[in-house]
């Protein structure tokens, strides 16, 4: 009797190399001096390029890179609009809030945004198998849809809680305090993510007489 290997998490890869990269390229750069257009600039550049990597390679749509793309753009251009210094800390949000309704706003399709990205990791086998499940069980697709949904308020809730903490705290306080809400609600809602993902992927493919559909993905 063969062992069954664990089922491993394609968001935790995905988020690593999708949303890892281009952030610690935007923030490595800052911290080293550079302007902010230019670690904006680095960033969107490397997401497009991941974006673009993934289509050549598994002839798939990368809707992580995209929308992580999508918003380093948005606050490229944003960048340059001038403003006392809690404007600028305000202006912070206006990308979250973008990629925010970018995920609500897919959770109304058939394609979900983090489907689309498990989707997009996946082997061409896989990824029939992926499709399959999402049309003959429709639980499966709901799950993503709420994953979708999770990620969007998550994102929206931050975007909208750094408002009034800009007016209510000095201004060198926020600006530390900005970056350390948005990795905190990324990274909760990445391990969460992870965890469900690869419970329902489980629970659906063993439902559907299938082996746990894992994502194989650099």
């Amino acid at each position: 009797m063969t062992q069954q290997k664990p089922v491993r998490s394609p968001l935790l890869a995905l988020l690593l190399w999708d949303a890892g990269v281009p952030l610690v390229a935007y923030y490595g750069l800052r911290l080293a001096g550079q302007s902010e257009q230019n670690a904006l600039l680095a960033g969107a550049v490397l997401a497009a390029l991941r974006m673009v990597w993934v289509a050549v390679r598994h002839r798939s749509f990368d809707g992580f890179a995209a929308l992580l793309a999508t918003v380093l753009a948005i606050s490229l251009a944003l960048s340059f609009v001038t403003g006392d210094t809690k404007f600028l800390l305000v202006k912070e949000s206006f990308g979250t809030a973008a990629a925010a309704l970018i995920l609500l706003a897919s959770c109304a399709s058939r394609t979900p945004l983090v489907l689309v990205a498990v989707r997009a990791g996946s082997n061409q086998a896989k990824r029939a198998e992926i499709d399959q499940l999402s049309t003959e069980i429709p639980q499966f697709r709901q799950a993503f849809v709420r994953m979708s949904a999770a990620w969007g308020v998550g994102l929206l809730l931050e975007a909208v809680l750094r408002v009034p903490l800009v007016y209510l705290l000095p201004a060198d306080v926020m600006t530390g305090l900005s970056l350390a809400l948005l990795l905190t609600v990324i990274g909760l809602l990445s391990a969460w993510t992870a965890w469900y993902a690869n419970r329902v992927q489980t629970r659906y493919a063993h439902a559907d007489g299938r082996h746990p559909t894992t994502t194989q993905r650099p």
